[in-house]
């Protein structure tokens, strides 16, 4: 099972050079191993092999955009889609294989709407629940600050609070505050359902 994701960062224009490198590099490195095609500067659409992964990788991407954020929210809004590719084409931007175009259309709802996730398989009895795991986990990172985004991003990736505290230089109490308040384990919730709907596909 494979995913497309289609996706571009909001307000990528306020951000610094260092800061939009910095972003899009950690994007290339969380893709690695997959099919990433970046254009226009700030979008990029990507083929993950393993769709178990598409979620957290989505994640963490915009962890870190929002760990960017100053004055104004960096963000970036995904569309997944789930399936089987029909056709690999060299060019996934131009690539009319019905995965990637359903990972279009599902984008071009971003247009009327302050969604910032989609997520489609085809099948609708799976997609119902997509869609609350996606409006659900919109919500959660409509709180998360630039620096709950940060340690959210390390504890996805397996570092334990301690490990965290030493990267940053804080105390452990100020790292499990930052866990609380950014509802971690709900985030944690949703991977594991996402992983479990994907399986059923």
């Amino acid at each position: 099972m494979n995913a497309a994701i289609t996706a571009d960062i909001v307000n990528s224009t306020l951000l610094s050079k260092v800061q939009y490198g910095k972003l899009i590099n950690l994007i290339k490195e969380l893709f690695k191993g997959d099919d990433l095609e970046v254009y226009r500067g700030d979008s990029f659409q990507v083929l993950v092999y393993n769709a178990d992964e598409a979620l957290y990788k989505s994640l963490q991407a915009r962890l870190a955009a929002i760990n960017c954020s100053d004055q104004k929210r960096i963000d970036i809004r995904m569309s997944i889609s789930l399936g089987e590719p029909k056709s690999f084409d060299k060019s996934i931007g131009s690539n009319m294989d019905e995965l990637f175009v359903r990972s279009g259309r599902y984008f071009d709802n971003f247009k009327n709407s302050t969604r910032r996730l989609y997520i489609a398989s085809g099948n609708d009895s799976i997609d119902f629940t997509f869609e609350i795991i996606a409006e659900y986990i919109d919500s959660l990172m409509e709180t998360v600050t630039p620096k709950q985004a940060e340690v959210l991003g390390y504890m996805l990736a397996g570092k334990s609070q301690v490990e965290i505290a030493k990267l940053l230089n804080k105390t452990t109490a100020t790292i499990n505050q930052h866990v609380k308040t950014s509802r971690y384990t709900e985030f944690e919730s949703m991977l594991s359902k996402f992983k479990i709907l994907t399986n059923q596909l």
